[in-house]
């Protein structure tokens, strides 16, 4: 009996599968690129500044900011200064929605110094920070830092900006001298210089000839910042969280202000012990009280000082009065903010439960400042549902 033949080998370029492309980061590097924007503005009666429209560049992973304020003779520092020189910041995409804000610089700060970008993240306490009513050559100096990128290690949220005809635009408003100064003597001269921190497009091969991935992990994933509130009228409270519901959380910061605004007293006036924390069926706090709440914050960012609201190059950092932060993108290492692997963080539907249950001690607001990600779809537009291997590394 004759044996069948066998088939015909096949080649081998047919048997290996295609080599995946390697890491973005080792086609490119990261570009600190200043002078793009260089303002100057008198804050007496506030001003609207002039909208930054964003150059092409490559890759944007953030924008620092450079905030400067002379000219004052006297004046008595506000709690939320410097950091409220700007009464509404806003960076608006190519499609004129806003990535991060609108709110003002205070929570602009509060999103620097709680959202796990940095190792020392807090601009308060930064070695050429300064804060003074009577200096009138330098009444406030302070950086802020506009977070688009997400994780460094990957890179994952970094935003193309390679287009001419559409550009992401930053807006921002400076706010009147006597709310960020109280009886003020003198003129304040506000200064803004912007700097763009950006990948450039990378090579396409390797030494080796290897394929560069042409793009960030699941580029299109974009993570926002933005604000809501709802009003409190003192006692105890259950109380539904709506804002950006819907998306998956990063990191929530609470921030409680009594009827003037005043954080020290929603600090004096936080539920003691928070009753709890519903999100759908289940609790993600029960019978919190708030020095375990303040410890727990404190080892986790490291901010060890037993003064609230520090603010000065040689202090150590502290709890800012009136917030209290969850957050979900801790991990990876040490529970340490910004350590993450993207697993964990808490998936919302529009119609999910977060729910607030405990006694606040005196009528005013209750902020959420939520910081949150629209991972990248195979469709269009924004949450067509999430790209999880890219999103959590492939795993």
């Amino acid at each position: 009996m004759t044996a069948p033949a066998r088939p015909a080998q096949r080649g081998k370029a047919n048997t290996q599968q295609q080599a995946k492309p390697r890491s973005f980061l080792l086609g490119t590097q990261s570009v600190f690129e200043g002078g793009d924007y260089d303002q100057t503005y008198t804050a007496t009666n506030g001003a609207n500044a002039t909208p930054w429209v964003l150059s092409s560049t490559g890759w944007l992973r953030g924008l620092y900011l450079q905030f400067t304020g002379t000219g004052l003779t006297a004046g008595t520092v506000t709690a939320d200064a410097p950091f409220n020189i700007l009464s509404n910041i806003q960076l608006n995409d190519v499609n004129n929605e806003a990535i991060f804000g609108p709110f003002d610089g205070y929570s602009a700060f509060v999103a620097n110094k709680y959202g796990g970008y940095m190792w020392l993240d807090d601009p308060a306490t930064q070695s050429n920070f300064a804060l003074s009513g009577t200096t009138t050559t330098n009444n406030f100096t302070f950086f802020l830092w506009i977070p688009i990128e997400i994780v460094e290690r990957d890179p994952i949220g970094d935003v193309a900006s390679v287009n001419n005809v559409a550009a992401l635009q930053l807006v921002m408003v400076v706010n009147q001298t006597a709310n960020v100064f109280s009886t003020p003597t003198g003129t304040l001269a506000v200064r803004i210089r912007g700097t763009q921190v950006f990948f450039w497009q990378p090579r396409t091969n390797d030494k080796s000839g290897n394929q560069v991935a042409g793009a960030p992990v699941s580029a299109g994933t974009t993570q926002y910042w933005t604000q809501g509130s709802v009003p409190i009228t003192g006692g105890t409270i259950l109380q539904q969280l709506q804002t950006a519901l819907g998306y998956p959380f990063r990191s929530y910061a609470l921030v409680y202000r009594d009827a003037s605004g005043s954080r020290s007293a929603g600090e004096t006036n936080w539920p003691d012990p928070l009753i709890s924390l519903k999100f759908e069926a289940n609790m993600l706090l029960t019978n919190i009280a708030k020095a375990l709440w303040q410890v727990k914050m404190s080892r986790e960012y490291g901010y060890n000082s037993g003064t609230a609201d520090t603010r000065g190059p040689t202090l150590l950092s502290g709890k800012e009065n009136g917030v209290y932060m969850l957050n979900w993108n801790q991990d990876f290492m040490g529970w340490h903010p910004g350590s993450e692997t993207r697993r964990t963080y808490l998936q919302t539907d529009p119609g999910s439960n977060f729910i607030i249950n405990g006694a606040f001690g005196v009528a005013g607001n209750l902020f959420s400042l939520v910081n949150y990600v629209s991972p990248a779809t195979a469709g269009t537009g924004k949450a067509q549902g999430p790209v999880t291997p890219d999103m959590t590394g492939g795993k």
